[in-house]
């Protein structure tokens, strides 16, 4: 979670957040506030903003998360911001996204004494979509911006297919200078095969029953 006076972004996982993350911290009117529990051990231009540890939390904290540690933090309250920003994105390249990133070497590395995940980056796509939750265990994307089972009036979802056009409009009003600015891009995947191949009738199904909200809403079409 990254936050100033009058905005928040609110990073769900495998969205592009680290691209997000990059250019909030070079561009938001200070003081900027970078906001995870290892926030301070990933500093990499201290006079640019604030690191401040969220115990117990990671980068992909919901914003019911995020409300709690700045009222702790300030005393502010969600009505005293103008705007909080979400990426979301298609649930049949979310979970490709994740399916993938789960056999890069050094998350398998990372995960070796881990048995669970170990063992997901042996599966084929249609099992583990079966068996590997969510990237962030029993949190589905709309669990990050719902309030009350509400979105709140000030919450915009950019969707990760349009990101690096509206992700800077949303935050122009914002940043320092006040007017969209270069969207970075890092952390990019690049996939050695197409997810098309993997999208069989069955894998839609399952995806669907595990992503309801996001295509019954009308966020995207099956």
């Amino acid at each position: 979670m990254i936050f100033n006076d009058k905005f928040i972004f609110v990073h769900i996982g495998k969205t592009g957040g680290m691209s997000c993350s990059r250019y909030l911290l070079e561009n938001l009117d200070r003081p900027v506030y970078n906001c995870h529990k290892a926030a301070r051990d990933q500093l990499r231009a201290p006079k640019l903003r604030h690191a401040i540890p969220m115990e117990g939390i990671g980068r992909h904290c919901t914003l019911i998360e995020a409300m709690d540690f700045i009222h702790r933090f300030n005393g502010k309250r969600l009505i005293d911001f103008e705007r909080v920003v979400l990426v979301i994105r298609h649930p049949y390249s979310l979970e490709y996204s994740y399916f993938r990133h789960m056999q890069k070497p050094k998350i398998l590395d990372k995960n070796r004494s881990h048995p669970f995940f170990a063992k997901l980056a042996t599966l084929d796509f249609k099992t583990f979509i079966a068996k590997s939750n969510y990237h962030r265990r029993d949190h589905p994307q709309e669990k990050f911006f719902l309030v009350n089972n509400q979105i709140p009036d000030i919450v915009q979802l950019v969707r990760f297919e349009d990101l690096s056009t509206m992700f800077p409009r949303a935050v122009a009003p914002f940043t320092l200078q006040g007017q969209e600015l270069p969207f970075p891009t890092a952390n990019r995947t690049e996939y050695t095969s197409s997810i098309e191949e993997h999208l069989t009738e069955e894998v839609k199904e399952l995806i669907y029953q595990k992503h309801k909200y996001m295509f019954d809403s009308g966020f995207y079409l099956r």
